[in-house]
């Protein structure tokens, strides 16, 4: 059975591997489902890797620069959402609470004034206050939680208004796609800012403010598999006849000798990966994001697959 995560459907891994099982003919266990597996995934690798607008995987979030540089990973968190507009922001890893779990800090534009902090009380509490870290006072928004990290959600409004914010850690990047100076599709019309990445992080040709908006694609997560050893069992419902029929046709490929013939073709794995990329282009996330988005050279405006030969215009 899929199920949905934000919105987006998943199914679980034993799906995909049934669907494998089914186009080869083999009942995978032990040693067998190993290698399925390792194929499998390498089919989720190349399918993420060929378009930035899967998106489950797409964020649009407030980063912070420094230096002229944006880093894959940053210990901070986006609030959004909240009643409470001013609530709403990035808030940056600002030492311990007295209990000893981190505690983080939206600063005014100037960088250095503070104006809401998020930190923990006794392993017990959570808080968005407009005081001090560990001060006594009324918080805008609480929750009772002995989590160790901000809770995402389950906020009170305490004197916040409603509704409660939304707390959310800071993905790693993978790919990024543009760069602004302000929030963007809030009503603002914040200005685009150029940047390319280098070994150092990714970098700014012009650096406005400390904290920028970016729109960019997230690392793939944790490998994909039954749960267990640090996999993720949720997959995406969209990759599954993509990776099942590419994992079936590669097994198939490797333990028959007679390379004539293969019972999954080539074409069938290429439909599949076509109507992947096709889908991912007909979400809009294209529309809303690439179209504004200019290189130095040309406008971003195909889906290509590679070593097709085919491209998939929009």
């Amino acid at each position: 059975m899929g199920k949905q995560i934000m919105g987006l459907k998943t199914v679980d891994w034993s799906r995909v591997v049934d669907l494998v099982g089914a186009k080869t003919g083999v009942d995978f266990r032990d040693k067998e489902l190993v290698r399925a597996s390792a194929l499998i995934n390498s089919a989720a690798q190349y399918i993420f890797d060929e378009s930035r607008y899967h998106p489950r995987f797409l964020v649009l979030e407030p980063r912070t620069q420094s230096r002229g540089y944006i880093q894959p990973t940053e210990d901070s968190y986006n609030v959004y959402g909240a009643g409470t507009e001013e609530v709403n922001g990035l808030y940056v890893r600002n030492g311990n609470s007295v209990d000893g779990n981190p505690a983080y800090t939206m600063y005014d534009s100037d960088g250095t004034t503070a104006l809401y902090n998020m930190w923990s009380d006794s392993n017990a509490s959570w808080f968005i206050t407009d005081y001090g870290i560990d001060e006594s006072g009324s918080s805008t928004y609480g929750m009772n939680s002995s989590s160790t990290t901000p809770p995402t959600s389950g906020w009170d409004s305490g004197f916040g208004e409603s509704p409660s914010p939304i707390v959310q850690a800071l993905s790693e990047i993978d790919e990024i796609i543009s760069y602004w100076d302000g929030a963007r599709w809030v009503g603002a019309n914040p200005s685009e800012v150029a940047g390319y990445p280098d070994q150092n992080g990714f970098r700014l040709t012009s650096t406005p403010s400390d904290v920028v908006y970016v729109a960019y694609k997230k690392v793939l997560p944790t490998e994909y598999g039954d749960g267990n050893q640090g996999t993720t069992s949720d997959f995406p419902a969209e990759w599954l006849n993509y990776c099942a029929y590419s994992a079936a046709r590669e097994w198939m490929g490797s333990v028959r000798r007679d390379e004539a013939f293969n019972p999954v073709s080539l074409r069938d794995v290429d439909k599949r990966e076509a109507q992947v990329l096709i889908k991912a282009n007909r979400q809009g996330a294209f529309d809303t994001i690439a179209n504004i988005w200019t290189t130095r050279y040309a406008k971003d405006t195909s889906i290509a697959s590679r070593g097709t030969g085919r491209v998939f215009r929009v």
